[in-house]
């Protein structure tokens, strides 16, 4: 960028703090993105440390003659990004009432906006993905944990305390699967990671075949790659997977009404062994009438979706 010595341009910076990993972008006020990349989180050694690392990032990575205003960061759990404070994250030990407003703008001298992940993913595709030109949209995360963030009239929709959304902690069965959040059959202990994964591994322990090895380090990766070879085993682990699913985005429309439900995340790289018993689980559960209305649709941007919404979140334009 030599041609553009002594020009200065103001860009957005996104960040999107995982529990394993920290995803960045520099991105253009439309959200082109500049440069994109990841480190690692590091949860152990604290939230200043991690502002500390992103502050090294974006001083490697930053274009010649960049002027940055804000930034904004996405952070799995539960916040409240009118305080600026981190509550609690299951994916972030001892990050508990981390006042993360103020530790990223004194580690990148900006102002800074934080928002739960889920919320900065759903105003990216909102933005620039899936859910473009929706009156009213969610976007459902499927992972480690699932999340859901809602968009209406073109803003993040927060609820009283800032947790609405968390759609990964309603109950979907009374007598379900203990949750990490202290409860019982929540949508989470029934879908995320760690639930198909047990779901497979007790098919296995019962008596199935499959070709999945058994080892210690089985992931939702594997058997979506055993069931497109066929696997029956790994097939039924999605159709139930699927069959919850659906009911839980039934509970989305009820509750929130949406012209459509885009889901992503790392989970829903499973493709259509997952779609298809979501969808059809999603048909047989609604009644008949407006909120039938809704349509699912996979999201577009993949990992970025989170850290495009934290840096369009920054600029105001939300």
């Amino acid at each position: 960028m030599n041609n553009m010595k002594g020009i200065e341009m103001e860009f957005l910076f996104g960040v999107d703090i995982g529990g394993t990993n920290i995803k960045l972008g520099i991105v253009k006020n439309e959200g082109d993105i500049v440069v994109d990349g990841e480190i690692p989180t590091e949860s152990g050694d604290g939230p200043a440390a991690a502002a500390s690392r992103v502050k090294g990032w974006l001083d490697e990575n930053r274009p010649e003659g960049m002027v940055l205003r804000t930034a904004g960061v996405g952070c799995a759990g539960f916040l409240d990004s009118s305080s600026g404070f981190l509550h609690f994250s299951p994916n972030l030990p001892g990050w508990t009432d981390v006042p993360l407003t103020r530790i990223f703008s004194e580690a990148l001298s900006v102002p800074v906006v934080i928002e739960n992940d889920a919320n900065c993913a759903a105003f990216g595709e909102f933005k620039l993905g899936a859910g473009r030109d929706m009156e009213c949209f969610a976007c459902v995360t499927l992972g480690t944990g699932v999340g859901c963030g809602i968009i209406t009239d073109g803003r993040v929709f927060h609820g009283c305390t800032g947790l609405a959304g968390e759609v990964g902690h309603m109950i979907v069965l009374a007598d379900g699967p203990p949750c990490s959040c202290g409860s019982r059959g929540c949508l989470e202990a029934l879908i995320g990671a760690g639930a198909i994964v047990q779901r497979a591994r007790k098919l296995l322990a019962d008596g199935r075949s499959s070709i999945i090895d058994t080892g210690d380090k089985m992931t939702v990766e594997d058997i979506s790659n055993a069931a497109g070879q066929g696997d029956r085993m790994a097939i039924d682990v999605f159709e139930e997977t699927g069959h919850y699913l659906g009911i839980g985005l039934v509970n989305i429309v009820r509750a929130f009404d949406p012209n459509l439900i885009a889901i992503g995340g790392g989970v829903a790289r499973a493709g259509e062994v997952l779609f298809e018993p979501a969808e059809r689980s999603f048909r047989e559960h609604i009644t008949e009438g407006g909120c039938a209305v809704a349509v699912i649709r996979r999201a577009e941007l993949g990992n970025k979706a989170a850290f495009l919404g934290a840096a369009l979140l920054s600029s105001g334009i939300g």
